[in-house]
């Protein structure tokens, strides 16, 4: 092989690797999507509630609820957070990636917007999968985050809710939800260390 395709093979390879890294935001492999239990829905509402229960739940003092998502979709990534086994008299509706992917807030029972939003565009691809980590305080506060972007992206007081289940969509589009994946989270709470040394790790 001549030194010329050599350094052409390179430079593609380079050219490759800072596109896909540009395009995939949020770093997440593949690999780790195979760990994970998958969900594909296209509608304008929900179409199913799942237990909260079959879960992975990263339970702590501060948290009562700790789950992480990814999905894949063009724009309107909806979490339904129910107080019973379907739609319930009390839910939250958490949209990521709303209005052409630009905007994300958090509505109530009553559809009325609640709590801090945000307007931080380009959160969502359906090429890609976003991670979405949401959790609920003792007192009820619910936050949702998209980690390596912002935390919280989210936040409203919920202390009316208990949630019983869950609902995934995006409006009106195909997505992709991936949950109950293999994270180092797991390890750390699996032979109980301390978990803030895997968090000073990572940061």
């Amino acid at each position: 092989m001549s030194p010329l395709a050599v350094i052409l093979i390179v430079c593609s390879s380079i050219v490759f690797s800072t596109c896909w890294g540009l395009a995939n935001r949020h770093q997440v492999s593949f690999i780790k999507l195979a760990t994970c239990q998958e969900y594909d829905v296209e509608s304008k509402s929900c179409q199913h509630y799942f237990p909260i229960d079959i879960f992975k739940n990263n339970e702590s003092k501060e948290y009562k609820l700790n789950l992480k998502f990814y999905v894949m979709a063009k724009n309107d990534a909806n979490i339904v957070l129910s107080n019973s086994q379907g739609k319930g008299t009390v839910q939250y509706t958490i949209v990521v990636g709303g209005a052409d992917n630009t905007y994300s807030w958090l509505r109530n029972t009553s559809d009325t917007t609640v709590g801090l939003d945000s307007h931080t565009p380009g959160l969502l691809s359906p090429l890609f999968p976003t991670p979405v980590i949401v959790r609920q305080k003792h007192n009820g506060q619910v936050e949702v985050s998209v980690p390596g972007i912002t935390d919280p992206l989210l936040r409203a007081d919920a202390a009316d809710l208990e949630v019983q289940s869950i609902c995934f969509y995006a409006w009106n589009t195909q997505s992709r939800w991936f949950y109950n994946c293999a994270e180092k989270e797991d390890s750390c709470s699996v032979v109980k260390r301390n978990c803030a040394q895997l968090n000073s790790r990572k940061n």
